[in-house]
């Protein structure tokens, strides 16, 4: 049972090219019909088929080179295509096309305020959102932000549907044999590696983490890494991979960091842990003479982290929202819609290490209210019970901001 069902979508018909992992685009689905739509679920690989389990959905084994003129065939059908992220041929070909027939193209993503928010934006999201890129646009009035219901634990069960959706296709590579995944590491790898890390993780000693261990050790800026072979590193970003990323900042902190700094590299907490980047990170510092100055740690309490430190390099991660918000100086080294005067340090990583900026408070407050208004839904995509909740929510969403094109 979805719950009471309304007309507010009657006439629209959805295409669903990709979904967030896991059992969610089904619930998505339900939710949505609920509201008189109509929906069509494609179907690329076996982990799609697996979560799937249902009737409305269509089977792509073609090339992903001929998707283009597939997709272009079949949008003339529909009013609105859903994608989850940016990356892949399937989800490139949506952003690069649909809008030209007519069609609403909504954005799935992770939510920029984790862990109790999710993502959904017209056409784009992270440096191709349409959100403004200067302080002017987040002045009064200020939207009111809603009641957040909090999501509850999340990492297991992400761990475990992204497990399952990668693993499946090592069997099932013989039904979609053309699929070509959105990663630069093979799905089944990642699963494998998501399982070891995850449980590495748990029986990871406390105080490898702690941040008043690592606090005593003297004052730290943090370094936060992204997922390797995530298009925000990718498509959005001067760096190849996260090695390139660590090198340029160790190598601004080596010439130009104060001598009793030391820098924290915090790694992605959905990295899969394919690339040794704890290796990297001590080499990379021993090179540069910074062996004793420089920790590498999986994990950790990132509020904490933010709070204690003296400021936060990123590339355009999220986690630098969460640094904003408690006043951690930032600076941002790729493209990031939130890299702006009055938010994140705008002066060069060289001399960001001896006089950070911090952010203006009543600026990100007013920020924030408007980036939750405008993209943000308070729900998870994984959480068993606030899945239908986001699905619910998404709906709205969609029924209320379904405007012209």
């Amino acid at each position: 049972m979805v719950g009471a069902a309304t007309d507010g979508l009657t006439g629209r018909r959805f295409l669903i090219v990709t979904a967030p992992f896991g059992p969610f685009g089904r619930v998505l689905t339900q939710a949505l019909r609920s509201r008189g739509a109509d929906v069509t679920r494609m179907l690329f690989n076996a982990g799609d088929v697996l979560y799937w389990q249902g009737a409305g959905a269509m089977r792509f084994k073609g090339p992903a080179a001929q998707w283009p003129e597939r997709l272009k065939a079949l949008l003339p059908d529909y009013t609105d295509v859903i994608v989850f992220g940016e990356g892949g041929a399937y989800n490139q070909a949506v952003l690069r096309d649909a809008a030209a027939y007519g069609v609403r193209v909504w954005v799935l993503e992770n939510g920029y305020f984790r862990p109790d928010w999710v993502t959904v934006e017209r056409n784009g999201v992270n440096a191709s959102s349409a959100l403004p890129r200067h302080r002017l646009a987040y002045e009064p009035p200020v939207p009111e932000t809603p009641v957040t219901r909090p999501v509850g634990r999340i990492l297991p069960y992400h761990v475990l549907n992204i497990s399952i959706y990668h693993l499946i296709q090592l069997p099932g590579r013989w039904l979609f044999p053309r699929y070509v995944a959105p990663y630069t590491q093979a799905p089944w790898l990642q699963c494998a590696g998501h399982i070891r890390r995850y449980f590495g993780l748990a029986f990871q000693p406390r105080s490898r983490t702690d941040t008043d261990v690592i606090a005593r050790r003297g004052p730290f800026f943090i370094a936060c890494l992204q997922r390797e072979g995530d298009a925000q590193l990718l498509r959005y970003s001067r760096f190849a991979d996260n090695a390139a990323f660590l090198a340029e900042v160790l190598n601004s902190f080596a010439a130009h960091a104060p001598p009793e700094a030391r820098l924290v590299v915090k790694n992605h907490p959905l990295d899969p842990g394919l690339v040794n980047l704890g290796r990297i990170t001590r080499a990379l510092a021993e090179e540069r003479g910074l062996s004793d100055r420089v920790d590498f740690i999986d994990g950790g309490n990132l509020a904490q982290l933010c709070r204690a430190s003296r400021g936060m390099v990123v590339n355009n991660s999220s986690a630098a929202l969460s640094a904003l918000g408690f006043h951690t100086p930032v600076k941002a080294l790729g493209q990031a819609f939130f890299d702006f005067e009055g938010l994140t340090d705008q002066k060069p990583l060289d001399a960001f290490w001896s006089d950070p900026k911090q952010p203006d408070t009543g600026l990100f407050n007013r920020f924030r209210a408007h980036v939750i208004a405008r993209s943000q839904v308070n729900g998870n995509y994984h959480e068993p019970r606030s899945m239908l909740p986001t699905a619910l929510a998404l709906a709205t969403v969609f029924e209320t901001r379904g405007g012209p094109l």
